[in-house]
């Protein structure tokens, strides 16, 4: 086996262990986010239990996202990138989700959240892998 070859093997098996990481995080985080959003829509309209769900289990998300899933250290850029990243996601994805589903395609918010959870998941790994490689590029950079 070449150094190349061990060395994209090292990375792959990086990137699995990272995204096994991010999706038990991810799980941990949607199952909090999924509880507090089907009681709070018991007594307030969906919008208020998505936004509400969503913002208390970010909280848990980021600590364990930046410490545990990408091994990098908390900056204010990082944070300003993830909240940014957050924000993106809530009020244009899944926000957006529900509105298709719910109020064009005629769902019951609570069987909307499902579909529109599962494809919430996987854009914000895509755009929070995104901010943290750049952010974690720019720590590095400073280093040199």
């Amino acid at each position: 086996m070449e150094i190349g070859e061990k060395t994209k093997e090292l990375i792959h098996h990086q990137e699995t262990r990272q995204f096994v990481r991010f999706c038990i995080v991810g799980g941990t985080c949607a199952l909090i986010d999924a509880a507090i959003f089907y009681v709070v829509r018991l007594f307030a309209p969906y919008q208020v239990a998505l936004i509400s769900g969503y913002l208390i289990s970010f909280c848990a998300n980021y600590f364990l996202t930046v410490y545990w899933t990408f091994h990098t250290k908390s900056s204010m850029r990082n944070l300003a990138g993830i909240i940014g990243a957050h924000m993106f996601n809530l009020f244009v994805v899944r926000m957006g989700l529900m509105l298709l589903f719910v109020e064009l395609l005629g769902l019951k918010d609570s069987i909307a959240y499902i579909p529109m959870a599962a494809i919430s998941a996987v854009t914000n790994y895509l755009v929070i892998r995104t901010v943290v490689k750049y952010s974690k590029k720019k720590q590095e950079s400073k280093s040199l």
